[in-house]
């Protein structure tokens, strides 16, 4: 269908729309409408809310957007994602082509946060989701019949791309990055031990203060946190895969008795070692 109503668009784009029912709203994520457009000087947006995610993948020429006070200019191969319930406003300074989409479901707004503090920006590059958008578009286009469940998976899945492709932004943020993914390599290598945020904080030249944030920041655990998570789930392991005595698991998992160790274990679990020990698998 040939959106002739929207100033700017050229004949040929195309516009989909998507009507939901109460079942996928509650379980999926979900397209609510999805295009292919064909754009000249004119074509412009101006938007105060929507209740919905926008993706934007820019296929020829560039797309001006201005969003929460910040300019940003979507070239060719690039793509924006951002939160529709926020005021937004994008144009083209001369011709466009370009895939969108509005979805929402499930947790999308809460990843989509995630994404722009994280990555710093709410423009990315991936060939991937490229090619997972035009997939999802071409389903609409081709009148093939939708499939909620797989639509939800693939809208899924260009988050989780997008989680990859937003990569540090400068050197800066790379090492704290870095520095995160040594602490919790020696955590997980020296996890018998006692790991005192001194220790693990002087490991990576570091201040605690500063490690702690940056441990929040990354992973959303303090150090001690993220310590005590990685000996519950080593301890598990060796519940179930062997035949270790309750106290040598607790030294193996960096308790200094066993009756610390099952209490530290019950009250993160939800039941004792032993209990879980016998707890069937599987």
């Amino acid at each position: 269908m040939y959106p002739y109503r929207e100033s700017g668009v050229l004949p040929g784009s195309e516009i989909y729309f998507n009507t939901i029912g109460t079942h996928t709203r509650e379980l999926f994520l979900y397209i609510n409408c999805c295009g292919h457009y064909f754009c000249e000087y004119g074509y412009r947006v101006r938007r105060e809310s929507m209740d919905s995610l926008l993706l934007i993948l820019v296929e020829k020429g560039e797309l001006r957007l201005d969003y929460q006070g910040i300019h940003y200019t979507i070239p060719q191969g690039d793509m924006l994602l951002l939160d529709g319930s926020l005021p937004q406003y994008y144009d083209t300074a001369e011709y466009a082509e370009f895939f969108w989409m509005h979805f929402a479901g499930l947790n999308c707004f809460e990843l989509c946060a995630y994404l722009t503090r994280t990555h710093g920006s709410v423009v990315y590059h991936s060939a991937k989701v490229s090619a997972l958008v035009h997939e999802l578009v071409s389903q609409f286009a081709t009148n093939q019949r939708i499939n909620e469940s797989e639509h939800s998976r693939l809208l899924y899945s260009i988050l989780c791309y997008l989680v990859s492709a937003a990569a540090p932004n400068n050197e800066a943020e790379y090492a704290e990055k870095n520095a995160v993914q040594q602490v919790v390599k020696y955590i997980q290598t020296h996890l018998a031990e006692n790991l005192s945020l001194k220790r693990i904080a002087a490991e990576v030249h570091l201040s605690q203060s500063h490690l702690i944030r940056l441990f929040r920041a990354e992973l959303h655990y303090s150090p001690h946190e993220y310590i005590v998570l990685m000996r519950m789930d080593r301890a598990k392991y060796l519940l179930k895969s062997t035949d270790f005595p309750i106290k040598m698991i607790a030294s193996e998992v960096g308790y200094g008795s066993e009756s610390s160790f099952i209490g530290a274990f019950t009250d993160k679990v939800g039941i004792s070692p032993r209990k879980f020990r016998e707890l069937p698998l599987g």
